[in-house]
């Protein structure tokens, strides 16, 4: 989210002859740290029962102007340019074939003897798969700690050397009067812009604000496995209820995630419990054959379903807890990587016009989160 409106912000501005001045705090390097850097990286814009998410394919197109950006920096930031997602039951199927009829230049439908021999390999012929489809055009696995690192590459050549990244000290983050101590940091500052997930409400870098977010935290932990080098598996991204996909390693898979809403995490027998249950069938060789490398675990901030589904929480800080011109741009929930590009669009918008009304002509509901 704030890679996606600080490239944004750079665009727009140098478009009009304005140096913005830029800094990023964060406690890690670009892409090393969060949800972000231990994400699937699925981009697709649809459903779990395959109907288009709202701004689904405005989003697809601008995530993926973003990836074509960050390539030329970090062109091994694209693993596949194709996903998978199976068929399990009859009205799992009847919706998946619905989404191929309406969205063909997106979605392919192939028989359940196709998706065994595509991406099912080790799989018995009595896999519960009743076909899938298969998407494209757009729809891809991406590296995403590789693709921050390309496009952060990219925003320090649009500023001309002014945008930095600063890591912050972690120790100083986490404890004592955390919003006291940002108050003071950014004081120097025309503009702010809170583009973190988790860290927003784990480091309580904002008070009221972060009280009327109507969001919750998600934990979710994923299985990193490799497989031997002479293993036949097709490692090819499927979406199953979890999903499976490949990793910069052909012979890694990862495997995710759980979706944790207790204070206490799983263990990791937990983990894999939860994990093999879901998907030995659609992939059984991944476990028989394959080693778990580690279990990686990320939190999410997850906004509440309203008629779009799960939006984003984007625009002007209600109360400015740290900052007298506080934007913030968070609740991305399981969209991130469909969503951040345009919505980092329509912020950068409203921010560089300082008028949060800029955009409700053409997206009226993107402040549900202040209704």
């Amino acid at each position: 989210a704030g890679l996606s409106t600080t490239y944004h912000l750079l665009k727009k501005s140098k478009g009009e002859g304005e140096n913005l001045h830029i800094t990023i705090f964060d406690k890690v390097e670009p892409g090393q740290g969060g949800a972000s850097s231990v994400a699937g990286g699925l981009l697709h814009p649809f459903s779990p029962r395959g109907k288009l998410v709202h701004l689904g394919i405005e989003g697809l197109e601008r995530t993926n102007a973003l990836i074509d950006a960050a390539k030329l920096h970090r062109p091994e930031c694209v693993l596949q340019d194709r996903i998978y997602r199976i068929a399990l039951t009859d009205k799992n199927k009847e919706q998946l074939e619905q989404t191929a009829d309406l969205h063909p230049q997106y979605a392919e439908w192939l028989s359940s003897e196709d998706i065994l021999e595509q991406c099912m390999s080790g799989s018995s012929d009595s896999a519960p798969t009743l076909g899938g489809i298969r998407l494209s055009n757009g729809c891809k696995v991406v590296n995403v700690p590789a693709y921050l690192q390309g496009l952060w590459g990219v925003c320090q050549e649009l500023s001309g050397g002014a945008a930095t990244w600063s890591i912050t000290d972690p120790v100083a983050t986490t404890t004592g009067a955390k919003c006291i101590d940002w108050k003071e940091k950014l004081k120097p500052f025309d503009t702010v812009v809170f583009a973190a997930g988790s860290g927003l409400f784990h480091d309580a870098i904002l008070e009221k604000d972060a009280v009327d977010f109507p969001a919750q935290l998600i934990r979710g932990q994923s299985i990193e496995m490799t497989l031997p080098s002479s293993s036949d598996y097709s490692n090819e991204a499927m979406l199953c209820g979890k999903y499976l996909a490949p990793m910069t390693n052909k012979n890694q898979v990862l495997i995710g995630a759980t979706h944790e809403f207790q204070a206490d995490a799983l263990d990791a027998d937990g983990v894999q419990s939860e994990l093999r249950k879901r998907s030995y069938d659609i992939a059984p060789k991944v476990w028989d054959e394959g080693t778990v490398d580690k279990i990686t675990i990320g939190y999410r901030v997850q906004s509440q379903r309203g008629k779009y589904g799960r939006m984003p929480i984007i625009g002007q800080s209600t109360h400015n807890d740290v900052h007298d011109n506080t934007w913030i741009f968070t609740g991305l929930s399981s969209r991130g990587l469909i969503y951040h590009g345009v919505y980092g669009d329509l912020l950068s918008t409203v921010i560089l016009e300082g008028d949060e009304s800029a955009i409700l002509e053409n997206h009226p509901d993107v402040y549900w989160w202040k209704q």
